[in-house]
């Protein structure tokens, strides 16, 4: 197993590089794309209290020692892909002895989850189903009309909620208003 640990990077960018990045790094490494996984702390970078983060990353590789003869091609693939992402990119790697890495693999899941499996699952639950279930924890409102009419999921009243966005015209108004505030000092 393969673990990369990028610094210096926001986790949802590395999540979208370890998407995007996976088959290519598999080549390089000459292995399969599950013996790839990436690690994605919380992590800025800093340069004399000045934050880095997406100009300056550092690539951590853990790897078996028998991937040593293919580190050039790795780390040239790591700059390159990484490099849509990143102004600066430090590749660092650190291998270990096979024998001393452990595992413990559930057989009766999947070793991964993919996007292929959380769209199954959604696709298999019928709505009146999840309906079924969110009802002892929400509560879950009937369509209803409001006294204008609308559907209440299709139509907000701006004193329904002060949490709902705000789809009109911000602006609506602000230059009459801002022309009588220039008169007033005037």
């Amino acid at each position: 197993m393969i673990t990369i640990q990028i610094l210096g990077l926001d986790q949802f960018v590395v999540g979208r590089y370890s998407r995007e990045a996976t088959a290519s790094l598999a080549q390089a490494f000459e292995c399969g794309e599950d013996d790839i996984s990436f690690y994605a702390p919380n992590a800025m970078m800093f340069h004399k209290g000045v934050e880095q983060t997406s100009w300056n990353t550092v690539v951590l590789v853990w790897a078996p020692k028998k991937f040593a003869a293919v580190e050039k091609l790795a780390a040239k693939v790591i700059t390159e892909t990484l490099s849509l992402y990143s102004i600066n990119i430090d590749v660092v790697f650190t291998y270990y002895d096979e024998a001393s890495r452990y595992s413990s693999v559930n057989k009766e899941y999947p070793r991964f989850i993919t996007t292929n499996e959380i769209r199954d699952d959604a696709a298999s639950m019928e709505f009146g189903d999840m309906r079924e279930q969110m009802e002892g924890d929400i509560d879950i409102e009937e369509e209803d009309e409001c006294e204008c009419g609308h559907d209440h999921h299709h139509h907000h009243h701006e004193e329904d909620n002060p949490d709902d966005l705000f789809l009109g015209d911000a602006f609506e108004g602000f230059e009459s208003r801002y022309e009588e505030e220039k008169k007033k000092k005037n």
